[in-house]
């Protein structure tokens, strides 16, 4: 790797971070999670232990948008000014905005434009290194220069929906990230190296892989006697490194492609480690129950009997010293979990304050689950006893729960609606009847199933099924007797249009299949209309019990949160009154605009509507005698950075009456067998022990079905200022 003597222009601020001293392998920086008893996580402070990467732009920030833009300058325009530019702009905003992003690689990247030959000849000297640059500077840069305008949103003709488009730049996200050529000395990438103690002859499975980082090291080190598996479910990855392994006749490297349960090494194989680097965060929150269960047991049963699965992944750092803003897990979530797979920890190692490497060999039989995961009688602590992770957020598969199964019910779903036809419905009722208490609890399913009745109704009951002006508003808005909008979106989803032989290319894996002219926005604002405001949900989710428990007085005001369009808004609105208020809040203004105008419609003047932030409610300041959040707080959980977070619920807590009541409604982790919540949920005691150290007390609880709880917060007086 390139060190720092080897360049020309040297950043100030850049080697001041890379000269700070290397932590103990126990690390002088904990993480939220660091103390307790062996079977307990610790929940320390409001930090969430789990950050899966966020759905907003915040990491995007002015310094790093206005580097982004003079680089691309020194591109379009040849000019060797503006590549400086960006480089004192850098200088200015590593390593405190963006610790182990993409800033030092593109850094690197200015430097080379304005380098003289014979040092840019130096800093291409490493084969891989300069495999790293031609990919992204090959045909006049048009890697690099897609990668800065989709990222930085620096152009307004950028088609950013289209997939192919998305596919792209999470490539060129991940090849910027993983293949730096500074990752070394943020990362001491050297040091987890040489933690490994590999010797020549060892065979490694560098699982997640992506485009080669550590497969291509621990390839140089095991020999030619030795073998590493490089295993990535990114077919763009895999390409990469089949690329250069061609490239420079490297004959120790064998390409891998894992299934959603199972590394997928050759039958037989044994290996000596399993490598994971900045993976289980996601193995761990994204994963079903027994997907996790499948890919891990694969790995133990190619491991050799001395073999070591070796994870390394994010910690977060509190004090905001050089903070990592990508995903992060508590260790103490992987530690406690793999237990209940069959591995114990051997070492520990952290180099830097960032991340950690846990080393774990095979313990035999692991530990029977202990039944009911009750409150631990330590302060803020969760006892974890079982395998269940305490946050799940969607499934690996590229769609939640999408299964050839339900493919299979589509088709016919979707005959019976373009026909009319009274058989195909009653077929598809029986498909998902069967399916829906397996794989599909809560969801879309069940709104299929209401129009199969519709379509198998006589004139009376149709004209029954409609009688709630709500529902036939939902009914006209997905295409009314026509069905078109439903069709479309039934169509798309279940990839209908795929061949047997498309689905053997994506392993059989339900990819949606969205046409340009509908785009992606469009079916999710479709999938959300179909799922929330399903006339079926009263029956599965129990609402009328949910609304009897909240007991909302006329006059009350109360502000849904994530109002999506509108199930609990319109309730809500006939509930408080003419002389209360509904404020209905989302970030998405498709599905305001519908609140807007179903509101309009029927002269529901009680209703608010306001397009909020990720970080900000936009509620007015003690307006609220009820703040709602249904199937929201996971997300705020696990994908909010945490000042992002932080100002999220302070908005909250200003916008609350002096006695006003916080209310969460959100879905339980249970097994797989369970009769499962087909979508994102999050451990209750979570929820609980984060907000309270947000100033929040619990005050009352119930729950109405096995698979969602509803938490009711005040404000605690003698909680201290966070």
């Amino acid at each position: 790797m390139l060190t720092p003597t080897r360049l020309r222009i040297a950043s100030p601020v850049l080697s001041l971070f890379l000269l700070s001293p290397v932590l103990a392998d126990d690390g002088r920086q904990a993480s939220p999670a660091a103390h307790g008893p062996d079977e307990c996580v610790k929940v320390a402070s409001q930090a969430s232990i789990l950050h899966l990467g966020s759905l907003d732009s915040f990491d995007i920030t002015a310094g790093g948008k206005k580097a982004a833009r003079m680089l691309l300058d020194c591109i379009d325009k040849n000019d060797p000014l503006s590549a400086r530019a960006a480089l004192a702009t850098y200088d200015q905003i590593i390593p405190g905005e963006n610790f182990g992003g993409e800033y030092t690689a593109l850094h690197w990247l200015c430097e080379y434009l304005i380098a003289l030959p014979q040092e840019k000849e130096a800093m291409l000297a490493d084969k891989y290194v300069a495999s790293f640059y031609h990919l992204l500077a090959d045909n006049n840069y048009a890697a690099l220069r897609e990668y800065l305008l989709y990222k930085y949103h620096l152009s307004e003709t950028l088609d950013r929906e289209k997939p192919e488009t998305i596919e792209r730049h999470r490539f060129q996200e991940d090849f910027i990230l993983f293949n730096n050529p500074r990752r070394e000395q943020w990362e001491k990438s050297s040091l987890m190296i040489q933690a490994l103690g590999l010797k020549r002859g060892d065979v490694v499975a560098d699982v997640g892989c992506g485009p080669g980082y550590f497969t291509f090291k621990m390839a140089d080190i095991v020999g030619d006697t030795g073998l590493v598996f490089a295993a990535d479910n990114n077919d763009r990855h895999l390409e990469y490194v089949s690329g250069v392994i061609r490239k420079y006749g490297i004959r120790n490297v064998r390409v891998i492609q894992p299934t959603i349960g199972d590394v997928n090494l050759p039958s037989g194989a044994k290996i000596d480690v399993a490598y994971m680097c900045s993976l289980y965060h996601f193995l761990y929150a994204a994963a079903s129950e027994s997907e996790r269960e499948g890919f891990l047991g694969s790995i133990k049963r190619h491991l050799k009997p001395d073999g070591r699965l070796v994870i390394v992944d994010n910690a977060l750092v509190e004090d905001q010293t050089l903070p990592y803003h990508g995903p992060y897990i508590a260790k103490e979530l992987v530690i406690r979990q793999l237990r209940y797979f069959g591995f114990t920890l051997a070492a520990t190692h952290q180099f830097i304050p960032q991340r950690y490497m846990l080393v774990f060999k095979l313990s035999g039989n692991a530990p029977a689950s202990a039944g009911p995961r009750d409150v631990c009688k330590l302060k803020d602590c969760i006892p974890i006893r079982s395998s269940l992770s305490l946050v799940h957020f969607g499934n690996i598969a590229s769609g939640p729960g999408l299964t050839l199964e339900g493919r299979e019910a589509a088709k016919v779903f979707h005959r019976a609606l373009d026909r009319h036809d009274k058989d195909s419905a009653r077929a598809a009722m029986g498909l998902y009847q069967d399916l829906i208490p397996k794989e599909r609890f809560g969801d879309e399913y069940t709104a299929f199933l209401w129009y199969c009745e519709y379509i198998l109704a006589s004139l009376g009951e149709k004209q029954h099924l409609l009688a709630d002006r709500f529902v036939a508003d939902y009914f006209q808005a997905l295409g009314g007797e026509d069905f078109t909008i439903l069709k479309t979106y039934v169509r798309y989803k279940y990839a209908l249009d795929a061949s047997d032989k498309e689905l053997e290319e994506t392993r059989r894996v339900l990819v949606p299949r969205v046409p340009p002219e509908v785009s992606r926005a469009k079916m999710t604002a479709w999938g959300e209309l179909i799922s929330f405001n399903n006339p079926n949900r009263g029956t599965w989710e129990k609402t009328a019990d949910v609304l009897k428990f909240l007991n909302l007085k006329p006059g009350s005001c109360v502000a849904d949160v994530g109002c999506g369009p509108g199930y609990y808004t319109f309730k809500f609105s006939d509930l408080v009154g003419k002389d209360g208020r509904v404020y209905a809040l989302d970030t998405n203004q498709e599905s305001l605009d519908y609140v807007t105008a179903i509101a309009a419609k029927h002269g529901l003047s009680n209703i608010t509507t306001i397009t909020s932030r990720l970080n900000d409610t936009k509620l007015p300041p003690a307006s609220a005698d009820v703040v709602f959040l249904c199937s929201l707080y996971h997300a705020v959980y696990v994908t909010s950075m945490e000042y992002v977070k932080d100002q999220f619920i302070a908005s909250i807590k200003k916008a609350l009456k002096k006695d006003g009541r916080l209310v969460i409604v959100d879905n339980e982790i249970l097994p797989d067998d369970r009769i499962p919540y087909y979508g994102r949920r999050i451990d209750r005691r979570l929820t609980i022990l984060q907000l309270e150290h947000y100033g929040f007390r619990l005050v009352d609880t119930t729950q109405f079905i096995p698979q969602r709880y509803i938490l009711v917060f005040e404000r605690d007086p003698h909680a201290p200022s966070p």
